[in-house]
């Protein structure tokens, strides 16, 4: 199957692009590492990484500021029309394993799958609950068992994805109120009483497969391995320097919360750029901090890895 995954690199988080040559041994499939805003010396690491194999490649967005992820999915989509397949995948995901075996046998009898809960999620993060007005990243389905995909890994057939985009009038991109959407598909998410929700992006489009009846499913594997909010651990970084903090990362922290899901990826969001950094000055993981297990085990994975794969120079580190 031709997949050319998309993988989104925002400033400050090019320490990710270690994991790069996980990429290609695991797979066979392509991969376009795209730079959003990022700096000069970020854009040359990213060069770097994509020199060792002939299905990477590197990609920078025409932009004058960091693009939010919905419009970073929306141009990726504008600009790549005739590729079977339209993937992406966040860039703090680690895969560590064979995954093609898993997820290209579920294309055959669905029009889009996806996956990559962040290792903080726990299973009731997953779920849309009572009360909540806001299909946020780790949700994955409703109460009713209505499939949302996910906002971290996912990849769609190319024809259908344009059929749904057309048919429903919608975007990947986030959405806070549907009025821009077909007036059926408006009707079919208030039937399931998703009328004035916030969405993050694609859902609004994963949510549209299901009202024109076409199947996708969530894959949970233990073969990748997603921190989950790395760029936002970056972004708040910036805030403990004296350089004046950029508009897109002031924005995005003033959306945090104080749920206890992000609460705990704030906590593993911290030990990892911790250990990150420790690592690139001292070679050991910074372990002050401890989860219960199976998170910790998960972390640990995650900095091992890390301290695994060697020290490419990047800002920052």
């Amino acid at each position: 199957m031709d997949i050319t995954m998309n993988v989104i690199y925002t400033p400050g988080t090019l320490a990710l692009a270690r994991f790069v040559p996980l990429l290609v041994e695991h797979t066979p499939w392509r991969f376009r590492l795209v730079a959003n805003h990022c700096t000069l010396d970020e854009q040359r690491i990213l060069a770097q990484a994509a020199d060792s194999s002939d299905r990477l490649s590197t990609l920078v967005l025409d932009t004058t500021e960091v693009l939010p992820l919905g419009k970073a999915l929306t141009a990726l989509v504008a600009g790549h029309p005739h590729e079977e397949t339209f993937a992406f995948m966040d860039s703090d995901i680690l895969v560590t394993a064979d995954i093609a075996g898993e997820f290209e046998p579920l294309l055959h009898d669905h029009e889009a799958v996806f996956s990559g809960t962040p290792i903080w999620a726990e299973p009731t993060d997953q779920v849309v609950a009572d009360g909540q007005r806001e299909i946020s990243g780790p949700h994955n389905r409703t109460a009713d068992g209505l499939p949302l995909g996910s906002s971290y890994f996912g990849i769609f057939h190319r024809p259908t994805l344009d059929r749904v985009m057309t048919e429903c009038q919608v975007v990947p991109d986030k959405y806070t109120g549907t009025s821009t959407c077909a007036a059926p598909f408006r009707a079919f998410l208030a039937e399931h009483g998703l009328a004035d929700f916030d969405f993050v992006p694609p859902k609004v489009v994963n949510l549209a497969y299901s009202f024109l009846g076409l199947p996708i499913c969530y894959h949970e594997t233990p073969n990748l391995v997603h921190i989950g909010g790395f760029s936002m651990a970056a972004y708040a970084r910036m805030v403990d320097t004296p350089e004046p903090v950029p508009a897109y990362a002031d924005e995005i922290l003033a959306f945090v919360d104080d749920r206890p899901h992000m609460r705990r990826k704030r906590a593993v969001n911290e030990r990892v750029t911790r250990s990150f950094a420790q690592i690139d000055t001292t070679g050991t993981p910074w372990r002050e901090i401890s989860f219960p297990e199976p998170l910790e085990s998960r972390v640990r994975l995650v900095e091992d890895t890390y301290l695994r794969l060697g020290a490419p120079s990047h800002p920052g580190a």
